[in-house]
């Protein structure tokens, strides 16, 4: 090992304020410039060459600190722990870590989760929503095909939806989670012969939860049975053509534990449990056990051989505590997924991957003294690995020691167990395809192996039967061919298994045959497995990169100049020497007045280093960036106190330096390059600088704009492409999207206005089942639809700004810049609407339409007490005031919401009897006229003409109807993503109801999905006229139900050959599907009708194009690209 000297150099390279040779040298050659002609002599005893010395050694030593390391110039004080928290120290675990973004970030995040060993993410195969056509004639979305339009073709279906697969961790109790295959040896005694063991293995199905409900039904939160297995039967056996292979329904009976009465209740007894019966029908069996035992059965085999209690223990208990198990999980991932979304995405589903199992037959040539145990161990380990690659946490000490970056080592989400590597990320893959050159690479590299011979795979399918038309897939090969000798083909998001049971190796020692003893081969497997795990256990060390911590050194601490001068100055700390004239004594004064600048001056600059620390705080009390060090004390400088005037103190001092305008500017950069650091900037700054009503815009408002987007940087930069946490019960600000609070920062909103921005994201308004709520779309394009117009879905949003607030209602220059910020801050891929919504939206337009002609009316047949008509602008006055009297009480009106349940024919009589109620007598109003009597009827007449046509127009309190509309829909969100978490299966279910019901001449699944195609185009017709209608359903199998009736009018339902009992089937399996949804899809509908209506509105004199109801090349009248 090579040993490092270590050495001293001679001449250590300095900072030139550190060197003071070349200070002094550089103050000579100044004397000599300045004072040549009065001053020749500068050697060192020279008076003014000494003090040159004694202000050089000075500010070398303010050189020095300045080169202490930066930690300890930022240390606080001891005891003073202020500024640690509000200091822009932010961590590499925060602000380097991002919210999941890629499929990997969320393979990470899963993977992280306690009970999950792996994961895969998917774009999503399945119909976790209804898919819909462009009906370009009527210019909207349909559920029905129009013209030639077919499914395969012409359907839409939006984007951004993932399905998620996840391999569970083993429990400690209940064993590998993923194989739900469940093998206990039973002992059994036939009714002839001996007592023999027989091992039954059963392939149980995934839960259902719609066949058995809940599993938080059978067992409670810590995983124990809430009751008990009172009965496991096995009826309908029929034998598989495999060998020892049999399909049976499995029958649990399950007995809940006794729950006692509320305590209210007078009765003392528990209540009386009720027996829940599953049904699980062709559940696969398999035999296993020696030949011998099995043969010696002959026909006198029976499954009631089995005894119940022990098919209970053995089978039903961990059955039901392994798929509650899977269950927690899976529920746990689903919330955790919900709330780390990214905007604009969506999961469908997540569950566990589906598994293959694969038989390896080979024959294994070893060394003479390999342990035949061993090689097959190691060898089944390997291939295990092989098709199903490990992954581990690593530390953060074991990733720096290997040299990784930081950033690479912090990339992805914030995990709780260690770092996941990339590449080992990336070799964890689900495969589509396994090669036997693969398999046998990793077979020859285990100690012992000298060949191997004859490989061969084979894929089972999920009743244990071989699967053929999956190996060596090539032309001219056989498709029923079963084993594979290059390649076997596995499903698409499945993963490859080693089914050791059906595997066959035959191992040659010396060209002798051996076959090896399972017993210690298992054993032997479970210690290389068992270490394993213990490779890939968690790291409980640090998570993170500290933050430096430094000495605190002092850099304040001053030394003044005069008391490094020599004792006859008579300046230092002892004065002047006894005894002393006083012409001596003022000699010395005058000359410590003179030192007194330079002293002021180092004082300063020390202060400045000290005050190093506070730069770049993100204090908002911090009101400077200049410090200064009063000198003005008899404890630093003897006999300062008649040289300095007691004014002059650090107040003072801090004046001459920095003024207000000098700090704001100063802060503003500071925070700036902090900003900078973080790869962020304040945009359009000259704009900023204006404020709401056009003037300049205080300097201190822009500093708490930054200090406020600093202190949240590491949330706004890591969640910046969050989007809303679907999984709350009750959202918080913390669950909308962070788009929302960085538009608020970066623009510097008012928390009053920023509360009212709304991200509306379009993937979570989809259609979830046929006849769902669709957006409205333009389809006016040539060819129809050819842009993507027809899908209003994938990949963007829509902000809702508060249009009718200050400044936003005026300034059109700052709504400019607003949407310029949004835009900038919407990821790339997304596409935004902006809309800046009115929540009043009554006009200038709307109100001449009254105005106008009543002030006509008023100057033609008004008359005042002199018979006189009143002058024209005395009528406009006049029509104002009525106008404004009226709209006030119409404006109370509309917020009652009373306009809801007025009938439309009996609108404008009902306002009429408003305003004659409320204005009357109208001459209280305007008094310009006096023959009220006479045109009041006209009056009012016009009003509620006027009024009720704004009713009608529908443009009352937009956003407010809107913001109702959204809280009530994000309400019921959770319960409605519960019930449709997974595929919603219509098509499947009407398929299976149909299918003995039509010709054989006609395809189930079309013409299933023809049969939701025509339900749900009528189903959308009644909800939208309930929704028109406002009215209220209290039945909602009743409004189904007649949906349906209209349905049989319609192929496929109007089909000869369905039977009354058929038709009737059918209304109940719709009933099922559709009327516990029907509520949710009204919440639905009401949003969408309301987000059609978004429009923006304008501030006054502005002329614009009102393209998508977005502001383009908005025109103010009284402004130009010009100027004003």
């Amino acid at each position: 090992m090579a040993v490092t000297t270590g050495t001293i150099q001679k001449e250590p390279r300095r900072e030139p304020d550190q060197e003071f040779t070349a200070l002094r040298r550089k103050g000579i050659e100044l004397i000599e410039r300045m004072s040549s002609r009065w001053w020749t002599d500068y050697n060192s005893h020279d008076p003014g060459v000494t003090m040159l010395e004694a202000l050089c050694y000075a500010i070398t030593d303010l050189g020095y600190r300045i080169g202490w390391d930066i930690a300890d110039l930022l240390q606080n004080p001891p005891g003073d722990g202020s500024g640690d928290s509000i200091q822009p120290f932010f961590t590499a675990r925060e602000i380097l870590t991002v919210n999941p973004l890629t499929a990997d970030d969320f393979r990470r995040l899963l993977i992280d989760h306690e009970g999950i060993g792996k994961a895969w993410i998917a774009n999503s195969q399945t119909d976790c929503e209804s898919a819909w056509y462009a009906d370009c004639k009527h210019d909207r979305l349909s559920f029905m095909p129009t013209g030639a339009q077919t499914f395969e073709r012409n359907a839409i279906s939006p984007r951004g939806i993932r399905d998620v697969f996840v391999q569970f961790e083993n429990d400690p109790e209940l064993g590998d989670l993923n194989d739900r295959k469940i093998r206990h040896a039973f002992a059994i005694q036939p009714s002839e012969g001996k007592a023999l063991e027989v091992t039954a293995e059963f392939r149980m199905p995934a839960w259902s939860t719609k066949a058995w409900g809940e599993t938080s039904v059978y067992v409670n939160d810590g995983g124990k049975l809430k009751g008990s297995v009172t009965g496991v039967t096995l009826n309908n056996i029929v034998e598989s053509e495999r060998k020892l292979s049999y399909l049976a329904d499995l029958k649990i009976l399950f007995t809940p534990d006794p729950v006692d009465k509320d305590e209210s209740d007078s009765g003392d007894d528990a209540e009386v449990a009720t027996v829940i019966t599953l049904d699980l029908p062709a559940v696969p069996v398999r035999l296993y056990g020696s030949t011998s035992e099995l043969k010696s059965y002959g026909d006198t085999w029976s499954f009631s051989d089995f005894d119940s209690a022990e098919l209970a223990r053995a089978v039903a208990e961990p059955f039901l505590l392994k798929s509650a198990a899977v269950q927690r999980i899976t529920g746990e991932a689903t919330s955790l997924l919900r709330a780390r979304r990214n905007l604009c995405e969506e999961f469908c589903r997540i569950e566990p991957v589906q598994t293959e199992e694969v038989a390896i037959c080979a024959e294994i040539l070893v060394t003479a003294e390999a342990d035949i145990e061993q090689v097959f161990a190691s060898m089944v380990f390997a291939i295990e690995n092989c098709f199903n690659p490990p992954l581990a946490f690593h530390s953060l000490d074991e990733l720096l020691r290997e040299g990784m970056a930081v950033e690479e080592i912090f990339e992805g989400p914030m995990l709780k167990h260690g770092f996941l590597k990339q590449e080992e990320l990336d070799n964890a893959r689900l495969r589509k395809s396994l090669r036997t050159s693969d398999i046998i690479n990793e077979i020859v590299e285990i100690e012992g192996v000298v060949a191997v011979r004859n490989l061969r795979l084979t894929r089972y399918d999920s009743a244990g039967n071989p699967a053929s038309g999956v190996a060596d897939i090539a032309p001219g090969v056989d498709k029923k061919k079963i084993s594979a000798e290059w390649t076997l083909e596995i499903s698409e998001n499945c993963l490859p298994i080693l089914s050791i049971d059906n595997s066959a190796f035959l191992f040659f020692k010396n060209d002798l045959p051996f076959v090896a003893d399972f017993a210690e081969v298992r054993d032997t497997l479970e210690q290389l497995r068992g270490e394993a795990e213990r490779l890939k256990a968690r790291h409980s060390g640090s998570l993170d990169l500290p933050v430096p911590a430094g000495r605190y050194r002092d850099p304040e601490q001053y030394t003044p100049v005069q008391y490094s001068l020599p004792a006859t100055y008579g300046t230092g700390p002892d004065g002047v020497r006894e005894p002393a004239t006083a012409e001596r004594r003022a000699q010395v004064k005058q000359l410590k007045g003179y030192l007194m600048v330079f002293e002021q001056l180092l004082a300063n600059t020390f202060s400045q280093l000290a005050g190093a620390r506070h730069l770049f705080s993100l204090d908002p009390e911090m009101q400077q960036t200049m410090f200064v060090q009063s000198l003005n004390d008899e404890n630093l400088i003897l006999g300062v106190t008649e040289i300095l005037k007691a004014e002059l103190d650090e107040a003072a001092l801090h004046g001459m330096v920095e003024t207000t305008a000098t700090m704001q500017e100063r802060r503003g950069r500071f925070l700036d390059h902090l900003l900078a650091r973080f790869g962020e900037q304040f945009s359009d700054y000259a704009l900023r600088l204006t404020g709401y009503d056009g003037k300049k815009k205080p300097a201190e408002t822009l500093i708490e704009d930054k200090l406020a987007f600093l202190s949240a940087l590491p949330e706004l930069s890591r969640d910046r492409a969050k989007g809303l946490n679907t999984a709350a019960t009750a959202l918080t600000p913390e669950d909308e999207a962070v788009l929302k609070k960085r538009i608020s920062l970066l623009a510097g909103l008012a928390p009053e206005t920023a509360e009212k921005i709304i991200v509306v994201e379009h993937l979570l308004l989809r259609p979830r089942f046929p006849g769902d709520a669709l957006m409205e779309a333009c389809l006016d394009e040539q060819p129809c639809g050819a842009c993507g117009e027809a899908d209003p879905y994938s990949f963007q949003l829509t902000v809702v700004m508060p249009g009718w607030l200050a400044p936003f209602d005026k300034n059109i220059e700052l709504r400019r810049f607003v949407e310029n910020t949004i835009r900038q801050e919407l990821p790339c891929h997304i596409l935004g609407k902006i809309c800046w919504v009115d929540n009043h939206d009554y006009d200038a337009a709307y109100r001449e339409k009254l105005t106008v002609p009543l002030a006509d009316y008023l100057r033609e047949e008004g008359r005042n007490a002199g018979n006189a008509r009143p002058s024209v602008g005395n009528a406009q006055k006049g029509a104002n005031n009525l106008h404004d009297a009226a709209l006030e009480s119409f404006s109370a009106w509309m917020k009652s919401e009373q306009y809801r349940t007025t009938p439309d024919d009996k609108r404008q009589t009902t306002l009429r009897d408003l305003f004659v109620a409320e204005l009357d007598p109208l001459s209280n109003i305007y008094s310009g006229v006096s023959n009220y009597d006479v045109i009041s009827p006209t009056i009012y007449d016009m009003m509620s003409e006027h009024f009720a046509e704004v009713v009608e127009d529908d443009r009352w309190y937009i956003y407010k109807r809107f913001k109702d509309a959204w809280d009530a829909w994000l309400a019921a969100l959770p319960e409605r993503q519960r019930r449709e978490w997974k595929p919603a299966g219509f098509v499947s279910r009407v398929q299976a109801l149909m299918t003995g019901m039509i010709g054989s001449w006609l395809d189930p699944a079309q013409t299933a999905r023809q049969a939701l195609e025509q339900f749900g185009d009528l189903f959308d017709r009644a909800m939208r006229e309930l929704a028109a209608a406002g009215d209220a359903v209290d039945d909602p199998k009743e409004v189904v139900a007649i949906i349906l009736d209209c349905a049989l009018r319609y192929p496929p339902f109007n089909s000869r050959s369905l039977s009354a009992d058929e038709k009737e089937a059918l209304q109940r399996l719709f009933i099922e599907l559709y009327a516990p949804r029907l509520h949710d899809s009204l919440l639905l509908r009401e949003v969408v009708t309301m987000h059609a209506r978004l429009t923006s509105i304008y501030p006054p004199a502005t002329l614009h194009d009102c393209v998508d109801g977005n502001d383009v090349n908005p025109v103010r009248l009284d402004s130009t690209i010009l100027g004003a």
